[in-house]
C-alpha cells in the first residue's frame, strides 16, 4: 500500500468518526452504533460494538460520535471526564439504537436519555 493510499485511509476514517453538527446522530439505513452528547460540558465518549470495533473522541455539547460500519447487535457506549480518568458511566444499547448523554456524573450515575 502506498503512503498517499494510507493517508487516504486515514483521512477517511477520521471523516467518519469526526463529531458531528448540534443536531441528532444521522439515522442510517444500516444500524450504527452512534452517541450524542447532550450535556453542557465537552467529555471524552467511546463507541464499541459487540464485534469489538472501538472508536473514541473528545466531544463538545451536542456533538455525536460513530461507531464505523454497521452495529445490528448494539454495543457499548461509555463516557469519562478525561482520559486519565477510569471512572465513568457505561451504557449498554441495543441493536438499531443510539443513545444520549443527558447529565454526567461519576461511578454510573448519569442520566441518559434511554431513561426518560
Amino acid at each position: 500500500m502506498t503512503r498517499l493510499a494510507l493517508l487516504t485511509g486515514l483521512f477517511a476514517l477520521t471523516a467518519h468518526i469526526a463529531p458531528g453538527s448540534a443536531e441528532a446522530a444521522p439515522e442510517s439505513a444500516t444500524p450504527q452504533l452512534c452517541v450524542t452528547n447532550e450535556s453542557d460540558e465537552t467529555l471524552n465518549f467511546t463507541v464499541e460494538t459487540r464485534d469489538g470495533v472501538r472508536r473514541g473522541m473528545r466531544l463538545d455539547p451536542a456533538a455525536y460520535l460513530c461507531a464505523p460500519g454497521p452495529a445490528p447487535d448494539g454495543g457499548v457506549v461509555s463516557v469519562f471526564v478525561d482520559e486519565s480518568h477510569l471512572e465513568g458511566c457505561s451504557r449498554l444499547v441495543p441493536g438499531g439504537a443510539s443513545e444520549a448523554l443527558r447529565r454526567f456524573a461519576s461511578f454510573d450515575r448519569c442520566r441518559w436519555a434511554s431513561h426518560d
